[in-house]
């Protein structure tokens, strides 16, 4: 047995040039963190493995070719390795397709696939990043996860060609348009985030690894030295009427630990905001209202809360709600299907729910946004709130049959507290410690909740 030659044998077949698959799984990943799995594995088409990111252990595939059983059954392995180590994975996809040499074998190997990740899904976050052509049947596989990112241009995810659509023959198609990663940031919502190059794509995907939980039992939380009790003196200034726009992002970065957020779908529904970020040193979800409750933007707010409600995240809602967008009758219908849909989300929560009332609280629009009606835990609000189930010309015409009360007297904050509305009134620049003091008194709720859903209460 000649072993040197053996080793040397090995050594060569290490050092060979590695693939953009490769080089994209070593971007991803801590430098020299990454393990291979089944990696002399011929004809797979995509390189398998785990590693430490920002020293959390995830698990990863990149694909390096066409999808066949091989190719669907090494990604099973690592799926497999996730759900039991209870760890995060990342899919980086590009690929022509399936093999379409092994006709229905491919269809085989993508229902393996498709298994998986339902089978994965509440249980460890996927992360979708899609370089290139994500195509055909193989779109199923971003849709299914829980977070998508992709590359502005030159990617591509669509399910039929826009070539073969209705009407394609009548207009100039450019794929970019229709299906790039900047059309479904900002068009169709179909993607969390888009950037200009890869790299901003995996830097933000090790961002989320670092920002949700490992699996649907754990929490997010890193130590911190924020001041817990810091208080923020430009927030008693933000509200100067009850219509100019309010800097919502602002009032965001004022609640995080270190003045930072991760925005969710930032391009498209612009309307609401959702955003993940670090308050007391634990991961918080954050729904606020930047404008009229629009399709797209209660759309977003449904899919976020879904996602906090099966990784047990805590949320925060910070209301500012007049009226609706103003929409044609077909368009309503939608509107009614999203937001009774936000509406059930919210209700059926299990999560820790906190809600600041910032400046308006209007109708039914109030009520989507976390209000004490479908169950919040706590609801603060600032002593510029107006809550009403009408707004303030309806309420001039309607109510004084029924009141003497104007409406500054009857819509106040201070009334709604009076009724058990409102748990308590704050001053703007205490937000963020009435925030913390809530949600660590909410805490043993993230327990109970977590021990319900596995049946050891």
């Amino acid at each position: 047995m000649d072993t040197p030659g053996k080793i040397e044998e090995l050594l060569n077949i290490k050092a060979a040039a590695p693939t953009t698959a490769r080089l994209r799984l070593e971007m991803l990943f801590d430098e020299s963190s990454f393990v291979e799995l089944e990696g002399f594995t011929k004809g797979a088409n995509v390189i398998t493995g785990y590693g430490s990111v920002n020293g959390k252990l995830c698990f990863a595939y990149s694909q390096d070719g066409p999808v066949n059983k091989k190719h669907a059954n090494k990604i099973a392995n690592v799926y497999d390795k996730a759900i039991n180590m209870g760890a995060p994975i990342v899919g980086i996809l590009d690929s022509t397709g399936i093999e379409i040499k092994d006709g229905q074998k491919a269809l085989e190997a993508y229902g393996i696939l498709f298994q998986k990740i339902a089978s994965a899904s509440g249980l460890v976050p996927q992360i979708a990043i899609v370089l290139g052509k994500c195509l055909g049947t193989a779109a199923y596989i971003p849709m299914l996860s829980d977070i998508r990112i992709m590359k502005d241009e030159n990617s591509n995810m669509f399910l039929k060609s826009p070539a073969a659509l209705k009407g394609a023959d009548e207009i100039a198609l450019n794929y970019d348009d229709f299906c790039s990663g900047e059309a479904h940031a900002t068009k169709t919502g179909l993607v969390h985030r888009s950037y200009k190059t890869e790299k901003d794509c995996l830097e933000a995907a090790r961002h989320l690894v670092d920002l949700l939980p490992s699996n649907n039992v754990d929490m997010a939380y890193s130590p911190t030295n924020a001041d817990l009790n810091r208080e923020d003196e430009a927030l008693n200034s933000v509200i100067t009427d009850y219509d100019s726009p309010i800097d919502m992002h602002y009032i965001i970065s004022s609640l995080s630990d270190d003045y930072t957020y991760f925005e969710i779908q930032p391009r498209y529904g612009k309307e609401m905001i959702c955003a993940f970020l670090k308050i007391n040193g634990y991961t918080i979800g954050v729904m606020a209202n930047n404008g009229p409750m629009g399709i797209s933007g209660t759309h977003k707010a449904n899919r976020f809360v879904k996602l906090c409600d099966a990784f047990n995240i805590p949320l925060v809602s910070l209301t500012d709600i007049k009226e609706y967008e103003k929409i044609n009758i077909t368009d309503q219908n939608n509107l009614m299907i999203q937001s009774s849909q936000l509406l059930a989300k919210l209700a059926e929560s299990s999560i820790p729910r906190v809600n600041v009332v910032i400046r308006n609280g209007i109708g039914s629009g109030f009520m989507l946004m976390n209000s004490k009606y479908i169950g919040a835990d706590i609801v603060l609000a600032w002593p510029t709130a107006e809550i009403s189930f009408l707004n303030r010309t309806g309420y001039v015409k309607i109510m004084h049959k029924y009141t003497d009360k104007t409406y500054d007297e009857a819509c106040s904050a201070y009334r709604s507290a009076e009724d058990g509305y409102i748990d308590d009134i704050i001053i703007p620049s205490a937000t963020r410690k009435r925030v913390i003091a809530a949600l660590e008194m909410l805490y043993t709720k993230r327990v109970q909740t977590v021990a319900k859903k596995h049946g050891s209460m």
